[in-house]
């Protein structure tokens, strides 16, 4: 790989054969051809960067093997997704259909939440619903928020604060202080 770049040795075609012969396995490997001048095998999968994406239009920019290109966006791919990648420079996989690219997603480098376990998740939305049948919790240390399917809220912490800039209400048949 002497001589190339970083980039040019990262884009290759992945070929996966149906069915290895003997005689392949021991064949010598030969070194890939450069990536200017790599292309997928028929159904093999790329990775490329995003330069520029249009969500409405489906189609995207990309930079494969040191050239630009077109590609479309398969119609299962959220153009969240996208935006993620161009931030944060993710690499996508591509594919070559009809004669054209086709997006199918991006390689995932960070974890993901409620897939992954991380250090810290930021969820940035304009609106967040979670649905639970029977219980929803949530727990740090010593402190908990428990909201049960029957009507019940329990919060359990050594101090709880709540304020409000305005009118603050409590409504309930029976309030009882300590």
């Amino acid at each position: 790989m002497a001589g190339r770049g970083k980039r040019a040795a990262a884009v290759r075609a992945i070929d996966v054969p149906s069915r290895p012969s003997l005689a392949a396995a021991d064949a010598p490997v030969a070194d890939p051809p450069p990536a200017s001048q790599a292309q997928p095998a028929a159904g093999g999968l790329m990775a490329a960067r995003l330069v520029a994406f249009d969500a409405q239009g489906r189609a995207a920019r990309l930079s494969l093997g040191g050239a630009e290109i077109e590609a479309a966006l398969d119609e299962a791919l959220s153009p969240s997704v996208l935006a993620t990648a161009l931030a944060r420079g993710e690499r996508l996989v591509v594919q070559r259909e009809g004669g054209g690219w086709v997006v199918l997603g991006a390689l995932r480098t960070a974890p993901t939440p409620g897939v992954d376990e991380g250090d810290e998740f930021l969820i940035k939305a304009r609106r967040v619903l979670v649905a639970a049948e029977h219980e929803f919790a949530i727990a740090s240390g010593a402190a908990s928020l428990v909201v049960r399917a029957q009507g019940f809220v329990e919060t359990v912490a050594h101090d709880i604060t709540a304020r409000a800039s305005g009118i603050h209400k409590i409504v309930g048949r029976i309030i009882r202080l300590n």
